[in-house]
């Protein structure tokens, strides 16, 4: 795909004129050749010129590269309804001062005059030359409208902020740009402000925004929120995956499907849940071994995994790039899954106990997991190889090892990862 360079220029046109800076705008619509020429709404700029709106109209065609032909036309009729408003200051300055005029003053002396003395006439209140028929301003208004439309274009506003985000987001989907999805930007170095960990403020929770109430066979056994923070799912005893608003408690009102009745469902009781990066999939396990990809807009199944493991899905995670999930089981067992294909794609052997989390770190070439056997475990994505066992909170000696339960990557550091064991410690890899 080849992108004109014109075409980039536009866009900081765009940006120059939605942030007034108008002399910075000529100045590259001169050396550059290439104009703007955009408008909000093409129908709202005719409107505006068939109604007299001449403040507005004057504003979208000052910076415009349009015919002078047809800019002549336009700024004439401006003059003559101002003269017969008797509104004569705006109307000499138009006239003196605008580069239309003057080129219709050398170019066309005659009827350059004709105006001037239109003005001169109408200084000494002498309407009776200046012409008040409403039906023929209005269908040359129309005229007028008709033939700048033709040279004005409509597009979406912020195009280049658009763009940029929309570029920042897909590094963010292939772990290129080091930033999380939740981590503001410096676009201008080209990655995430250091933040210093000492002046973050520890704040409690201070306000209780909703209570949602599950019956008792239904209570939740999952919780999961998408990584913007616009919904929050829960998976339940009796199978049912429901999608909330979080804010208010009450089901997410823009997924029609809820409204209708029509939850997603899984034979088994839901045992784990997670969103997928781009937050358009969610990933359901369940107390018997199944799992399943669904799409969130709709509620539809898109992928079945039937036989996942051999009892409880304990943990199941996205790829970086949505392509794989990784789940583990009380089997003790992790397994990298295809979504294109439906298919089992590694396999992971080790642990003694239950895995109880799974991740992919490393921009998704090592894979970390924790067990109730309390080990820590890095595995090399591609080949399943065990890379490094680690039992953290143990002293030489230790009889009693606690259970590792948890692991979380570290926003903006894909290479870094946290582990909660059953204590009182936290470790940070």
């Amino acid at each position: 795909m080849n992108v004109e360079s014109a075409d980039i220029i536009r866009l900081i046109e765009q940006f120059l004129k939605e942030h007034n800076l108008y002399k910075t705008l000529d100045t590259l619509q001169s050396e550059s050749g290439v104009t703007l020429n955009t408008v909000e709404s093409v129908d709202s700029f005719k409107d505006d010129i068939v109604n007299g709106r001449w403040d507005v109209v004057l504003r979208n065609v000052e910076h415009a590269n349009i015919p002078h032909s047809k800019l002549i036309d336009l700024y004439e009729q401006i003059v003559i309804e101002l003269a017969e408003l008797q509104d004569i200051g705006p109307a000499r300055a138009l006239l003196r001062q605008t580069e239309p005029m003057e080129i219709l003053r050398n170019k066309q002396p005659d009827r350059y005059l004709k105006l001037e003395q239109l003005l001169t006439r109408a200084t000494h209140q002498d309407t009776n030359i200046i012409h008040s028929d409403k039906s023929a301003r209005e269908s040359r208004r129309l005229e007028i409208a008709q033939k700048l439309a033709g040279e004005v274009t409509t597009v979406p506003p912020s195009r280049l902020l658009t763009l940029l985000g929309q570029a920042i987001k897909w590094q963010q989907m292939q772990g290129s740009s080091g930033v999380s999805k939740d981590t503001s930007f410096n676009l201008f170095h080209g990655e995430a402000p250091a933040r210093s960990m000492d002046s973050a403020e520890d704040k409690m929770p201070e306000k209780l925004l909703a209570t949602v109430k599950f019956p008792k066979k239904q209570h939740p056994n999952a919780l999961a929120f998408s990584v913007k923070g616009n919904y929050m799912a829960s998976g339940s005893g009796d199978g049912f995956i429901e999608v909330w608003n979080f804010m208010t408690g009450k089901l997410a009102a823009d997924l029609s499907y809820q409204a209708e009745g029509s939850l997603m469902m899984m034979e088994g009781a839901i045992t784990s849940l997670k969103f997928s990066h781009s937050g358009d999939l969610i990933c359901s396990g369940a107390k018997d071994g199944k799992m399943k990809v669904w799409k969130l807009k709709s509620g539809s199944s898109y992928k079945k995994l039937s036989a996942a493991h051999r009892g409880d899905v304990t943990c199941v995670c996205f790829s970086d790039d949505d392509s794989q999930v990784l789940s583990g089981g009380v089997d003790g067992i992790l397994r990298i899954h295809g979504l294109k294909s439906g298919s089992m794609l590694k396999e992971f052997h080790g642990h003694s106990a239950s895995a109880t989390d799974a991740a992919f770190v490393g921009n998704m070439r090592f894979v970390v997991s924790t067990s109730e056997d309390g080990h820590v475990r890095i595995w090399d994505a591609s080949t399943a190889a065990c890379l490094h066992d680690i039992i953290p909170g143990t002293e030489a000696g230790d009889l009693i090892i606690p259970s590792a339960h948890k692991v979380m990557v570290v926003p903006g550091r894909p290479d870094s990862f946290i582990v909660c064991i059953r204590s009182l410690t936290m470790y940070m890899f």
